[in-house]
């Protein structure tokens, strides 16, 4: 059995994924700082609420000894955890609130890689995704932080999969588009305040397929990479954006 863990598992990807994980017969420690949407996971099969700041190294290291412990070993880490943070144009956009995005967004997936890579190396391999997005691709107006953090993101992903080339350990970053999820959702109602289906319509407008992505799109596909993808897969930027980035 293969054994994942999961950061940010309560969230819409995150469960979706996690369910997919399980589904395909993987132990998860499925990891995420709210307690309560976390408990809302259950315990079925083998899935593992595990409550945890994934800013903090030593609740991170603590979880990778727990997935180990419980699991015998660790065959890959999707570091997924992440936040959207101010909608706001980069004159009026808080300090504060740039710095606690990058530590939510990028040194969570850096301390994700730095704590599971040597369990990873101890199983003989496996796979670390990192969840990116569209906006770390391209650019997206009034969400500087978000998207200079995904940007981030990317680049720690091309970099760890070259440290860690030839060792069976892949590095690929997940790069969705708009989603049907509470954080997109967020972007609509700056959009158009109050105003649902004007807040699809302008959200859908930006997709050459026409429609938000389904979280189980994207979850089918991160499973896939962590649970069956080719060690000759690695360090790729991984759309699944209904070909927003291709123009």
């Amino acid at each position: 059995m293969k054994a994942i863990i999961v950061t940010g598992a309560a969230g819409g990807l995150g469960a979706r994924t996690v369910e997919f994980l399980a589904a395909g017969g993987a132990g998860v420690l499925a990891v995420d700082v709210d307690a309560d949407r976390l408990g809302a996971l259950g315990t079925s099969g083998d899935v593992v609420p595990h409550v945890a700041d994934v800013n903090d190294g030593d609740a991170v290291r603590g979880a990778v000894e727990t997935a180990v412990e419980r699991f015998g070993h660790l065959d890959g880490i999707f570091n997924n955890a992440a936040m959207l943070g101010p909608i706001a144009p980069v004159d009026e956009y808080p300090e504060d609130a740039f710095e606690e995005i990058f530590r939510v967004n990028v040194r969570s997936v850096f301390l994700g890689m730095r704590y599971a890579v040597p369990a990873l190396r101890a199983a003989g391999g496996g796979a670390i995704l990192n969840t990116a997005s569209t906006g770390g691709m391209m650019g997206w107006p009034n969400i500087a932080g978000y998207v200079s953090s995904k940007h981030a993101v990317v680049g720690l992903t091309r970099t760890v999969a070259l440290e860690l080339a030839g060792t069976g350990i892949r590095v690929n970053a997940l790069c969705p588009g708009p989603m049907d999820t509470t954080m997109i959702w967020e972007v609509g109602e700056a959009m158009a305040p109050g105003d649902r289906a004007e807040q699809e319509r302008l959200l859908a407008g930006t997709i050459p397929v026409g429609r938000l992505g389904r979280p189980e799109e994207v979850a089918s596909f991160a499973s896939w990479l962590l649970l069956e993808g080719p060690e000759y897969l690695t360090g790729a930027v991984l759309p699944v954006d209904g070909a927003q980035t291709t123009g």
